[in-house]
Protein backbone atom coordinates (compact mmCIF):
# COMPACT_ATOMS: atom_id res chain seq x y z
CA UNK A 1 0.00 0.00 0.00
CA UNK A 2 0.99 3.39 -0.54
CA UNK A 3 2.87 5.08 2.13
CA UNK A 4 0.57 8.49 1.21
CA UNK A 5 -2.68 7.14 0.29
CA UNK A 6 -5.70 9.05 1.59
CA UNK A 7 -7.37 6.21 3.26
CA UNK A 8 -8.78 5.87 6.66
CA UNK A 9 -8.63 1.81 7.90
CA UNK A 10 -11.68 3.04 10.72
CA UNK A 11 -14.04 4.33 8.10
CA UNK A 12 -13.11 1.25 6.35
CA UNK A 13 -13.01 -0.82 8.72
CA UNK A 14 -14.97 -4.29 7.56
CA UNK A 15 -15.18 -6.85 10.68
CA UNK A 16 -16.16 -9.77 8.13
CA UNK A 17 -13.28 -8.98 6.14
CA UNK A 18 -10.60 -11.72 6.16
CA UNK A 19 -7.24 -9.59 6.91
CA UNK A 20 -9.27 -8.40 9.95
CA UNK A 21 -10.10 -12.16 11.00
CA UNK A 22 -6.09 -12.62 10.68
CA UNK A 23 -5.40 -9.44 12.97
CA UNK A 24 -7.55 -10.14 15.42
CA UNK A 25 -5.98 -14.31 15.38
CA UNK A 26 -3.18 -12.38 16.25
CA UNK A 27 -4.21 -10.41 19.04
CA UNK A 28 -5.37 -13.38 20.80
CA UNK A 29 -2.22 -15.41 19.88
CA UNK A 30 -0.25 -12.28 21.50
CA UNK A 31 -2.83 -12.14 24.33
CA UNK A 32 -2.29 -16.01 24.84
CA UNK A 33 1.78 -16.17 24.70
CA UNK A 34 2.23 -13.00 27.03
CA UNK A 35 -0.65 -13.37 29.36
CA UNK A 36 1.66 -14.38 32.01
CA UNK A 37 4.49 -11.76 31.41
CA UNK A 38 2.78 -8.64 31.82
CA UNK A 39 3.40 -7.61 28.08
CA UNK A 40 1.68 -4.32 26.57
CA UNK A 41 3.72 -2.35 24.57
CA UNK A 42 4.42 -3.43 20.93
CA UNK A 43 6.56 -2.43 18.37
CA UNK A 44 6.42 -2.73 14.56
CA UNK A 45 9.84 -3.88 12.97
CA UNK A 46 10.50 -4.32 9.87
CA UNK A 47 13.48 -4.76 7.26
CA UNK A 48 12.75 -1.91 4.96
CA UNK A 49 10.04 0.63 3.54
CA UNK A 50 6.73 -0.55 2.31
CA UNK A 51 6.52 -4.11 3.86
CA UNK A 52 2.69 -3.02 5.62
CA UNK A 53 4.04 -2.39 9.01
CA UNK A 54 2.23 0.33 9.32
CA UNK A 55 -1.23 -0.78 7.69
CA UNK A 56 -0.62 -3.98 10.18
CA UNK A 57 0.13 -1.80 13.19
CA UNK A 58 -3.15 0.96 12.44
CA UNK A 59 -5.19 -2.73 12.49
CA UNK A 60 -3.87 -4.29 15.33
CA UNK A 61 -4.80 -0.91 17.57
CA UNK A 62 -8.18 -0.50 15.96
CA UNK A 63 -8.94 -4.00 16.84
CA UNK A 64 -7.90 -3.87 20.01
CA UNK A 65 -9.91 -1.27 20.82
CA UNK A 66 -13.16 -1.83 18.78
CA UNK A 67 -13.61 -5.76 19.21
CA UNK A 68 -11.84 -6.04 22.26
CA UNK A 69 -12.39 -3.40 24.26
CA UNK A 70 -9.38 -2.62 25.42
CA UNK A 71 -8.21 1.32 26.16
CA UNK A 72 -5.77 1.19 23.46
CA UNK A 73 -2.88 4.18 22.50
CA UNK A 74 -0.84 3.84 18.93
CA UNK A 75 2.21 6.04 18.45
CA UNK A 76 3.65 7.01 14.86
CA UNK A 77 7.75 6.55 16.17
CA UNK A 78 8.45 7.27 12.22
CA UNK A 79 9.45 10.76 12.13
CA UNK A 80 11.15 10.74 8.77
CA UNK A 81 8.20 8.70 6.89
CA UNK A 82 4.97 9.45 8.95
CA UNK A 83 1.70 7.19 8.13
CA UNK A 84 -0.46 6.57 11.12
CA UNK A 85 -1.90 10.07 10.69
CA UNK A 86 -3.02 8.75 7.58
CA UNK A 87 -4.44 5.87 8.15
CA UNK A 88 -6.44 7.19 10.89
CA UNK A 89 -7.60 10.48 9.48
CA UNK A 90 -5.79 12.87 12.09
CA UNK A 91 -3.57 15.67 12.18
CA UNK A 92 0.04 15.18 11.69
CA UNK A 93 1.12 17.04 14.50
CA UNK A 94 1.36 18.42 17.07
CA UNK A 95 2.67 14.43 18.39
CA UNK A 96 5.48 12.62 19.27
CA UNK A 97 7.97 15.41 18.25
CA UNK A 98 6.49 18.09 20.24
CA UNK A 99 6.64 15.80 23.38
CA UNK A 100 9.66 14.80 23.07
CA UNK A 101 11.35 18.47 22.47
CA UNK A 102 9.00 19.89 25.31
CA UNK A 103 6.92 22.07 23.09
CA UNK A 104 3.69 20.36 23.85
CA UNK A 105 2.49 18.11 26.72
CA UNK A 106 1.59 14.66 26.65
CA UNK A 107 -1.96 15.10 27.14
CA UNK A 108 -2.17 17.68 24.25
CA UNK A 109 -0.44 15.29 21.36
CA UNK A 110 -2.46 12.75 22.52
CA UNK A 111 -5.58 12.84 20.39
CA UNK A 112 -8.88 10.43 20.52
CA UNK A 113 -10.40 8.85 17.46
CA UNK A 114 -13.85 7.42 16.27
CA UNK A 115 -13.24 5.36 18.53
CA UNK A 116 -14.02 5.39 22.42
CA UNK A 117 -11.22 3.60 23.43
CA UNK A 118 -8.77 3.99 20.80
CA UNK A 119 -6.65 7.04 21.44
CA UNK A 120 -3.38 8.11 19.09
CA UNK A 121 0.30 10.20 19.06
CA UNK A 122 1.09 11.11 15.47
CA UNK A 123 4.39 11.97 14.23
CA UNK A 124 4.89 15.52 14.07
CA UNK A 125 6.57 17.07 12.03
CA UNK A 126 10.26 18.15 12.64
CA UNK A 127 11.93 21.79 12.67
CA UNK A 128 15.20 20.64 11.83
CA UNK A 129 17.05 17.75 10.61
CA UNK A 130 15.12 14.21 11.04
CA UNK A 131 18.02 12.47 12.40
CA UNK A 132 17.85 14.83 15.40
CA UNK A 133 14.24 14.68 16.05
CA UNK A 134 14.59 11.38 18.06
CA UNK A 135 15.72 12.08 22.04
CA UNK A 136 15.89 8.31 23.71
CA UNK A 137 15.81 9.51 27.13
CA UNK A 138 12.42 11.64 26.80
CA UNK A 139 10.85 8.75 24.52
CA UNK A 140 11.46 6.07 27.20
CA UNK A 141 9.86 8.95 30.02
CA UNK A 142 7.20 8.73 27.39
CA UNK A 143 6.29 5.63 27.53
CA UNK A 144 6.50 4.43 31.16
CA UNK A 145 4.29 7.67 30.96
CA UNK A 146 1.81 5.80 29.00
CA UNK A 147 2.37 2.22 30.34
CA UNK A 148 -0.51 2.34 33.06
CA UNK A 149 -2.77 4.32 31.32
CA UNK A 150 -3.40 1.68 28.81
CA UNK A 151 -4.07 -1.96 28.00
CA UNK A 152 -2.12 -1.85 24.87
CA UNK A 153 0.16 0.08 23.18
CA UNK A 154 1.31 -0.27 19.46
CA UNK A 155 4.40 1.78 18.34
CA UNK A 156 4.97 1.98 14.70
CA UNK A 157 8.77 2.64 13.91
CA UNK A 158 11.46 3.51 10.87
CA UNK A 159 12.59 0.52 9.30
CA UNK A 160 15.20 -1.47 11.11
CA UNK A 161 18.27 -1.61 8.90
CA UNK A 162 18.57 2.06 7.18
CA UNK A 163 18.45 4.15 10.44
CA UNK A 164 19.08 3.40 14.25
CA UNK A 165 15.84 5.06 16.06
CA UNK A 166 14.10 1.80 15.83
CA UNK A 167 17.01 -0.07 17.90
CA UNK A 168 16.79 2.48 20.19
CA UNK A 169 13.04 2.56 20.94
CA UNK A 170 12.99 -1.42 21.43
CA UNK A 171 15.66 -0.83 24.70
CA UNK A 172 11.83 0.55 26.15
CA UNK A 173 9.38 -1.75 24.98
CA UNK A 174 8.08 -5.17 25.74
CA UNK A 175 7.86 -6.48 22.89
CA UNK A 176 8.83 -6.74 19.03
CA UNK A 177 6.46 -8.17 16.09
CA UNK A 178 8.23 -8.13 12.84
CA UNK A 179 6.89 -7.52 9.57
CA UNK A 180 7.71 -9.17 6.02
CA UNK A 181 5.95 -8.82 2.47
CA UNK A 182 6.34 -12.47 0.96
CA UNK A 183 8.03 -12.68 -2.18
CA UNK A 184 9.48 -8.37 -2.07
CA UNK A 185 11.66 -8.29 1.07
CA UNK A 186 15.56 -8.77 0.03
CA UNK A 187 17.50 -12.14 1.41
CA UNK A 188 20.17 -9.46 2.50
CA UNK A 189 17.51 -7.63 4.31
CA UNK A 190 16.06 -9.81 6.17
CA UNK A 191 19.35 -11.01 7.18
CA UNK A 192 20.92 -7.78 8.11
CA UNK A 193 17.76 -7.25 10.12
CA UNK A 194 18.21 -10.47 11.93
CA UNK A 195 22.25 -9.22 12.87
CA UNK A 196 20.70 -6.13 13.90
CA UNK A 197 17.85 -7.85 16.25
CA UNK A 198 20.24 -10.48 17.66
CA UNK A 199 20.86 -8.80 21.21
CA UNK A 200 17.27 -8.44 21.90
CA UNK A 201 15.72 -11.31 20.35
CA UNK A 202 13.99 -12.78 23.31
CA UNK A 203 11.76 -9.60 22.68
CA UNK A 204 10.54 -10.85 19.22
CA UNK A 205 7.25 -12.07 20.17
CA UNK A 206 6.79 -13.09 16.41
CA UNK A 207 6.58 -12.79 12.42
CA UNK A 208 4.04 -11.44 10.65
CA UNK A 209 3.78 -12.01 6.80
CA UNK A 210 2.21 -9.81 4.48
CA UNK A 211 0.46 -10.42 1.45
CA UNK A 212 1.09 -14.02 1.90
CA UNK A 213 -2.04 -14.37 -1.18
CA UNK A 214 -0.97 -17.45 -2.39
CA UNK A 215 -0.02 -19.10 0.83
CA UNK A 216 -3.61 -19.25 1.59
CA UNK A 217 -5.54 -22.28 0.04
CA UNK A 218 -8.57 -21.31 -2.14
CA UNK A 219 -10.87 -22.08 0.23
CA UNK A 220 -10.14 -19.19 2.69
CA UNK A 221 -12.55 -17.39 0.22
CA UNK A 222 -15.52 -16.70 2.86
CA UNK A 223 -17.13 -17.03 -0.69
CA UNK A 224 -16.33 -20.66 -0.20
CA UNK A 225 -18.44 -21.24 3.04
CA UNK A 226 -21.38 -18.99 1.15
CA UNK A 227 -20.47 -15.92 3.44
CA UNK A 228 -20.89 -12.52 1.62
CA UNK A 229 -19.06 -11.76 -1.39
CA UNK A 230 -16.57 -9.16 -1.31
CA UNK A 231 -13.50 -8.08 -2.86
CA UNK A 232 -10.32 -10.14 -1.50
CA UNK A 233 -7.42 -7.88 -0.02
CA UNK A 234 -3.88 -8.40 0.13
CA UNK A 235 -3.56 -11.44 3.11
CA UNK A 236 -2.22 -10.69 6.08
CA UNK A 237 -0.99 -13.77 7.36
CA UNK A 238 0.42 -14.03 11.36
CA UNK A 239 3.40 -16.94 12.44
CA UNK A 240 3.09 -16.24 15.88
CA UNK A 241 6.14 -17.52 17.04
CA UNK A 242 10.24 -17.47 15.49
CA UNK A 243 9.88 -21.30 15.34
CA UNK A 244 7.21 -22.47 13.35
CA UNK A 245 8.03 -24.66 9.96
CA UNK A 246 5.60 -23.50 7.86
CA UNK A 247 6.57 -22.48 4.43
CA UNK A 248 4.71 -20.23 1.40
CA UNK A 249 5.03 -19.63 -1.98
CA UNK A 250 6.58 -16.69 -2.96
CA UNK A 251 4.39 -15.05 -5.77
CA UNK A 252 7.25 -13.26 -7.25
CA UNK A 253 10.06 -16.04 -7.64
CA UNK A 254 8.07 -19.22 -7.59
CA UNK A 255 10.22 -20.48 -4.55
CA UNK A 256 9.41 -20.99 -0.94
CA UNK A 257 9.64 -18.86 1.36
CA UNK A 258 10.72 -19.91 4.67
CA UNK A 259 8.70 -18.68 7.54
CA UNK A 260 8.96 -18.67 11.29
CA UNK A 261 12.61 -17.78 11.19
CA UNK A 262 14.43 -14.97 10.16
CA UNK A 263 17.13 -16.13 8.10
CA UNK A 264 15.13 -15.62 5.43
CA UNK A 265 16.72 -18.67 3.30
CA UNK A 266 14.99 -20.12 0.44
CA UNK A 267 14.52 -24.12 -0.68
CA UNK A 268 14.08 -24.73 -3.77
CA UNK A 269 10.31 -26.50 -4.64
Amino acid sequence: MPAHRARNLIEEFDINAPHVTEVRRLLQTLARQDADQDRKVYMMASAGRSEGKSTVCALLAIISAKIFHRRTLVIDGDMRRPTIHYLLGLPQRPGLYDALHHIQPLDVVTRATPLANLFAITSGRPTGSSGDAYIDSEFAALVEAVRPKYDCVFIDTAPVVPVVEPMLMAEHVDSLLVVAMAGRTPLMMVRRMRQLLEPILPKVSGVVLNNAVEGLPYYYDYRYYGYAEQPLPKRIRPTPTTRSTGSTRSPSDGHYVREGGMDGRREQD
